[in-house]
């Protein structure tokens, strides 16, 4: 899609009661997987093959068109921008994650949030922003961009500068140690050269914001987020932790271990509000075929 069909489908989200906007979404997805059986049967065939998934007896059947229509309603969120026509989605976490979160705001080190692509992720990343204050993202380049423009000036509305382009880690590495808060992705699609080898479970981890944490001696925090039946936004974390093992931290193989535990854990609750299609699962297929 280019910029255009992003903006014209932004002023659709705004601008359209929620009822109707959920609709059109779900519309759009029904059309791409009839357009696209390939891709959804690659992504039937990987949700089949997630191990000991545990979904909510009231959570949609897993399979392709759930996945894609609650991809197609997170996009929905993240290109309609901030209090837009009073449908900002609600945010809810619990007590425990509001109180890691004060407490990792309050002594002031630098933090990098890392999570995957996991339910609305764009919109959590507004919400941590407007909690902590301005924030930094690292984020893949689109291939078009003015596309890329188009999600910069969206993440910039609700606080986020996107580092990419040229000097990208450079640009990640100062922010970190001037003490500020940044965001990243460990589940992208990446080289087998910067893939997390040897772990066992279905979530991939990139090893690239990991050393770029102990390099510049922040700290992780890892989040998820996933819609609940609700329609609320729900937000949950990881007790942070340093990748300093002589100073009660933890290796950079122990950091990726602890890292794909929580998010396979979130996988399984929700198998339906993982979009990384190029993962793969152990006895499992690729969601898109490269």
């Amino acid at each position: 899609m280019t910029d255009w069909g992003y903006r014209a489908a932004a002023i659709l989200a705004r601008r359209l009661p929620l009822p109707w906007s959920n609709a059109l979404a779900d519309a759009m997805a029904d059309l791409y997987i009839w357009t696209h059986p390939r891709t959804a049967r690659a992504v039937d065939r990987r949700l089949a093959a997630l191990p000991g998934t545990r979904p909510a007896a009231s959570a949609p059947p897993s399979d392709a068109r759930s996945t894609y229509r609650a991809f197609a309603r997170a996009v929905r969120d993240f290109i309609r921008g901030p209090q837009a026509n009073g449908a900002t989605p609600r945010i809810t976490v619990d007590e425990t994650t509001r109180a890691m979160l004060e407490r990792t705001r309050a002594d002031g080190r630098p933090t990098l949030v890392l999570s995957g692509h996991f339910g609305p992720w764009e919109v959590a990343l507004g919400w941590l922003a407007s909690e902590i204050g301005p924030l930094e993202a690292l984020a893949a380049p689109h291939p078009h961009r003015a596309v890329q423009r188009f999600f910069e000036g969206r993440r910039a509305a609700s606080g986020i500068r996107t580092l990419s382009g040229a000097s990208t880690a450079a640009k990640a590495l100062a922010a970190l140690r001037a003490g500020r808060w940044l965001a990243a992705l460990a589940d992208r699609a990446c080289s087998p050269r910067r893939r997390w080898t040897g772990l066992a479970g279905c979530v991939p981890i990139d090893r690239a914001p990991l050393l770029l944490a102990r390099r510049a001696g922040a700290r992780i925090l890892a989040g998820v987020s996933w819609r609940g039946d609700d329609g609320a936004v729900h937000v949950r974390f990881l007790e942070p932790f340093t990748l300093t093992p002589g100073r009660g931290g933890l290796s950079l193989t122990q950091g990726a271990i602890r890292l794909q535990r929580f998010f396979d854990d979130h996988v399984r609750a929700h198998p339906t509000q993982w979009y990384e299609w190029a993962a793969a699962v152990p006895g499992g297929a690729p969601g898109r075929p490269r």
